[in-house]
């Protein structure tokens, strides 16, 4: 009898402990998930480039909204303060694809995902960071994504988890400082840049299956690639007539290489 009591006890004294806690049956007995990780942390899964962050802060207009969830590595889905739930193209970069229509899932958008997953907590808050046009011809909302200081786009190439990509005036005002972080990701063969022309002018090429061999190319990648109205895809080098004003869409380090990649040389 002695002992009932004492079981009866310690269970009053549980059940008590779990009420005053607030805590709900699933906080007890449903599946526990993992915090999100912080960069530190994800360093041992997605080494980053060794380069400085190059984008410090904001320098457009901001605004605060919640993350509801991560689409893919460059699409987000998230909550404005009206309620409003819209999807956020991350601007100036392109990860491989994961739900593509018509696309297998490509190697490294899976890892673009799950970085980006495992970085920002859903129902946290995330800043918005747009350029000069809010939108896309498709009329998808553009921005730079920034949390806990540092910018989400930036950090996806420094791993390289992405490449500079979609590069339309004016909406151009980190293409520099982009160039730079991928530069050195291409250099130290990270992500993407770990396969032998997996990266194209047009995307990525899920067919490329060879490891990329080191190169000692290190800031000569200055030829640029551009696409025009008509879909017609031109280089530009160095010295050429257009070559100060083209805003490129990709850099390559030769004239073979964006000859490759379906490129043809400017007439001038």
């Amino acid at each position: 009898m002695r002992q009932l009591k004492t079981w009866w006890y310690w269970t009053l004294v549980l059940v008590l402990t779990f009420i005053l806690s607030g805590c709900t049956a699933d906080d007890w007995f449903g599946p526990q998930i993992d915090p999100p990780e912080s960069l530190i942390e994800l360093e041992g899964d997605y080494p980053s480039a060794d380069v400085t962050q190059q984008v410090r802060r904001p320098v457009g207009k901001t605004e605060s909204v919640t993350l509801d969830r991560v689409v893919d590595g460059d699409t987000l889905k998230v909550e404005f303060e009206n309620g409003a739930t819209e999807s956020i193209r991350l601007l100036l970069v392109d990860t491989p694809e994961t739900s593509h229509p018509t696309l297998p899932v490509q190697p490294f958008g899976e890892e673009a995902k799950a970085f980006v997953t495992r970085w920002l907590p859903e129902g946290d808050t995330v800043t918005l960071e747009y350029d000069v046009g809010r939108y896309d011809r498709y009329q998808r909302t553009l921005a730079y994504v920034w949390y806990d200081g540092v910018m989400v786009n930036e950090e996806l190439l420094r791993r390289g988890l992405a490449r500079v990509a979609y590069v339309y005036a004016p909406n151009t005002q980190h293409v520099d400082a982009f160039r730079d972080v991928e530069r050195a990701a291409r250099r130290q063969l990270l992500g993407i840049w770990s396969l032998e022309d997996y990266v194209t002018g047009n995307g990525f090429d899920h067919e490329a299956t060879e490891p990329a061999k080191p190169t000692q190319e290190t800031d000569d990648c200055d030829i640029k690639g551009n696409i025009n109205r008509d879909g017609e895809k031109i280089y530009h080098v160095p010295g050429g007539a257009s070559y100060e004003r083209t805003v490129p869409e990709a850099m390559f380090c030769s004239e073979r290489e964006a000859e490759a990649a379906g490129f043809r040389k400017a007439a001038r």
